[in-house]
């Protein structure tokens, strides 16, 4: 406690101004607590159980049904496209027309979304991809499978884009989770198809097999038919108020208990301190009296003197002269005031004349002024039409997100990883074929090495439940050691046992890459914009696979070597490594200090 002295005066804080000082403080603290506990979003709102489950089994049943046979694309289609001559061609033409039109489809999901309901989106999507895909088994050459890879791209489009959008929605502190138990009864596929084409091929042929696959993928509509809106199944507005009720109460008892320990110690002041403050009034007291003694003086001596009466009326006199000279200088302004009046009746004809003339002025400005209002007219018009492609341009991209550099860099570095993931393994059977093995041992390395991918998912599934780290730092450790387990199938893969080892540490990699994907782009983004997020990395994913993927494959065709073309997948895949490094150095190291106090504060 401080005593301090100001202008002669002295100032004494008292306990209860340092008391009161408190309670004001730990009251602000409360409000600010109630303001923004009050606020309610759509994080708080996400089911995380209940109706979830049943939208991660309808998405399994999905992509078990679409993505699961495209293992055995090569199995299926690798004489086709071997007897064409052009399988490098091919396989970059199908690729790039699937890509284009997925990421058309991935674009235009975010506009159908703000109009329609998920489930329509979504079984518009299965059924173009189902029926493109049963039409696959009456392809006469590699421009019909171009031709039909449009519309599965399309279609998978649409699937995708609604299954992650929705299953997100549902999900938000157990998303990492969930997805990760999902991977991996979705790898199952990776395991059963492979040994299922090979049998599939051997009674009914390529043509038998690709139309029974696609029969397959007509269970996809079914799937879509789960799909609820999120909206449909949101938490009573009740059950999180009384959640956060009861997180707010918590916190409230913490507030007061500190609030206690500092009262308690303002109390503590010592008596030397009290008496001192009293000595200091004693003094104020004491110079306050010359002030009441001036007061008390004899009323003789406040008594004013004849001479300042007479004074007074001295200048009464003096304003009495200063009126009448007033009064005759009015008399002579009014008189000049009329000769102005006489000169000026005499200009009228001069000033009619001037309203003429300002009046045609005032006709020539108006005219002026609605040819200007015209012309504002149409500008208007044309701004009102540009408007509306703003409009359109606004539902089909977020802006902020394309102004996003860090978003941005996410997005190209997962597209350049998984077209590169995507051409290896559609060619993993022509790679087997053209190093002297058998269709049989093309398969059992596909299962050897989904066996492995779904091994590792299970272990996936474990890390995730005992450490909370990011999808996107996951991404980034299975893209680096898949540079290394790439590199050795290419040293490798002359013999039968490497082969089977390197694939499986693929499919083991493979896993890191292919769980936390949907989840990398999406990370840092509001559950308003997945739809708009996903649409932007479709139109990226599908650049980079219709450019850089075509490029691969004439590469191949032009050398006519599979071992060029596991180098320039090795440098497609390494091609981001670089600058995601210098992002988690630069921007995420600065913001993690921020990020670790907004935890403390809400965890305090």
């Amino acid at each position: 406690m401080t005593v301090t002295k100001t202008n002669n005066t002295i100032s004494v804080p008292t306990i209860d101004n340092v008391i009161g000082n408190k309670k004001k403080n730990t009251t602000i603290k409360i409000e600010e607590l109630i303001k923004k506990d009050d606020e309610i979003t759509l994080k708080d709102l996400a089911p995380d159980n209940g109706r979830g489950w049943i939208i991660v089994l309808a998405m399994i049943f999905i992509f078990m049904t679409t993505m699961g046979p495209g293992s055995s694309y090569g199995i299926i289609f690798g004489d086709f496209l071997e007897a064409s001559g052009q399988a490098g061609m091919a396989s970059s033409l199908s690729n790039s027309f699937f890509m284009i039109c997925f990421s058309i489809a991935s674009l235009l999901t975010n506009t159908l979304l703000k109009r329609y309901s998920t489930r329509p989106v979504g079984i518009l999507g299965a059924f173009c991809f189902s029926v493109s895909n049963i039409l696959l088994a009456f392809s006469r050459n590699i421009y019909d499978l171009a031709f039909l890879f449009l519309f599965q791209g399309f279609g998978l489009g649409l699937i995708i884009t609604v299954c992650n959008t929705v299953f997100n929605a549902y999900f938000v502190k157990k998303r990492t989770k969930v997805m990760s138990a999902a991977q991996v009864i979705i790898g199952l596929g990776g395991i059963i198809y492979p040994t299922l084409t090979e049998k599939l091929m051997a009674l009914y042929g390529f043509r038998g097999t690709a139309a029974i696959m696609g029969a397959i993928s007509l269970n996809s509509i079914v799937g879509m038919t789960l799909m609820h809106p999120v909206e449909w199944h949101f938490k009573t507005l009740d059950d999180v108020r009384a959640e956060k009720a009861r997180i707010k109460q918590h916190r409230f008892q913490e507030l007061s208990l500190s609030n206690r320990r500092s009262t308690i110690d303002v109390i503590h002041i010592s008596s030397k301190t009290k008496w001192s403050s009293l000595h200091s009034l004693k003094e104020e007291n004491g110079a306050e009296m010359p002030l009441l003694n001036e007061m008390l003086k004899p009323s003789a001596q406040r008594v004013a003197s004849n001479s300042e009466i007479e004074g007074g009326i001295r200048e009464r006199a003096k304003s009495v002269s200063m009126r009448e000279s007033l009064a005759r200088r009015v008399s002579a302004l009014s008189a000049s005031s009329l000769v102005n009046v006489a000169t000026s009746v005499g200009a009228l004809s001069d000033i009619r004349q001037q309203y003429l003339e300002k009046k045609n002025c005032e006709e020539q400005t108006n005219k002026e002024i609605q040819e200007q209002k015209e012309n504002d007219k149409q500008d208007i018009e044309e701004k009102q039409k540009e408007m509306k492609y703003k409009i359109i341009l606004r539902d089909l991209l977020d802006m902020s997100l394309v102004k996003n550099c860090t978003f941005l860099n996410l997005c190209f570095g997962v597209s350049f990883v998984c077209t590169a993931d995507y051409c290896f393994s559609s060619f993993v059977p022509l790679i087997m074929a053209d190093a002297g093995y058998t269709k049989r041992d093309a398969a059992l390395t596909i299962t050897i090495s989904g066996t492995a991918e779904l091994a590792s998912k299970i272990l996936l599934t474990v890390f995730t439940l005992i450490v909370d780290v990011k999808a996107k730092y996951l991404f980034f450790g299975a893209m680096i050691v898949t540079q290394f387990t790439r590199l050795g199938f290419l040293l490798y893969k002359h013999t039968l046992m490497g082969a089977f080892i390197m694939t499986a540490l693929i499919g083991f990699v493979r896993s890191w890459l292919l769980v936390p994907q949907p989840l990398v782009i999406i990370e840092n983004i509001n559950i308003e914009k997945f739809a708009s997020a996903y649409g932007i990395f479709g139109i990226i994913s599908g650049l980079v696979t219709v450019v850089f993927g075509a490029i691969v494959g004439l590469i191949k065709d032009w050398t006519d070597s599979f071992d060029m073309y596991q180098v320039s997948l090795l440098v497609l895949n390494g091609a981001f490594i670089i600058p995601w490094t210098l992002q988690f150095i630069f921007v995420d190291l600065k913001k993690r200090p921020k990020q670790r106090a907004e935890e403390t504060i809400t965890k305090s």
